[in-house]
């Protein structure tokens, strides 16, 4: 069977709630990789954070992080940073408000306001895997004394809908970075120009796989262009309304083994 290319975001659509892959779903996944197709986790979390899934999978599991801003073809890591602009417009409008901003590098996240319990305890995975991947933001002149290590970024603020959306036009408005979002209560801060579907175009390009044997799974915004640069996109039963209504197909949820029961009927299809 000709080799397909698979990219699966990873919260809400390859792990449950606990950040666990379910047995059924890499029995498939490592089945169809024996069979000689590719996988990849595409995926808004730092590199560090993306790779430690990818690897709970197989070693032969590849890698799109950080919205798109860092993937790995055959072993070699390609990365897109924010500019020096784009940290200034982010820093400044966000600063005044007191809204949390997270930077992401490769293995370090930096933070500009008191990191939340909420985020050291349940949401590690999400935003970082150790006390020693933190580090304090106090000023514009830190930010920037840093900025060569920053990749990408989220702004993350519960019950702040209003600011969030205020934030959000402004960002867009400067033309200095690219926007998302994974869910209603943070902004994904990304590389002008940069997201999952140019991190896609790159390696298919690279590996000279066409687009009809490209299969994406995703369940938020920030999955949109990546559903679109597929053959087949198709989006989990708990995605967002927005990315069904685009999606070739929909599947099961992320609770219920939605990746690998679509696997299993695809490819017995074209068996």
């Amino acid at each position: 069977m000709d080799k397909h290319l698979i990219f699966m975001d990873i919260d809400g659509t390859l792990v449950n709630n606990q950040q666990e892959i379910s047995k059924k779903n890499k029995t498939v996944i490592n089945m169809l990789q024996k069979k000689g197709h590719l996988f990849y986790v595409a995926t808004g979390r730092k590199y560090s954070s993306a790779i430690q899934i990818a690897n709970k999978l197989s070693e032969q599991t590849q890698v799109v992080a950080s919205n798109g801003s860092v993937y790995s073809i055959n072993q070699t890591l390609h990365k897109e940073q924010l500019s020096e602009n784009a940290l200034k417009k982010i820093y400044e409008t966000t600063a005044p408000k007191q809204l949390p901003v997270f930077f992401f590098g490769e293995h370090t996240v930096f933070y500009t306001q008191q990191l939340p319990e909420y985020l050291q305890k349940n949401d590690q995975s999400r935003i970082g895997n150790s006390e020693e991947d933190f580090c304090f933001i106090d000023s514009l002149d830190t930010l920037f004394s840093v900025k060569n290590r920053i990749i990408n970024g989220i702004i993350i603020a519960d019950n702040q809908e209003t600011e969030l959306k205020e934030i959000r036009h402004i960002l867009e408005k400067s033309e200095l970075l690219s926007v998302s979002s994974s869910h209603p209560n943070n902004i994904e801060l990304i590389p002008l120009g940069i997201n999952k579907a140019t991190a896609i175009q790159a390696i298919q390009k690279e590996l000279a796989i066409p687009k009809e044997r490209i299969i994406s799974f995703g369940d938020g915004q920030n999955d949109l262009e990546m559903l679109q640069a597929s053959g087949i996109s198709v989006a989990m039963g708990n995605a967002v309304n927005e990315l069904k209504q685009q999606a070739t197909f929909v599947t099961d949820t992320n609770l219920e083994d939605g990746i690998a029961n679509f696997l299993i009927n695809y490819f017995n299809q074209k068996e």
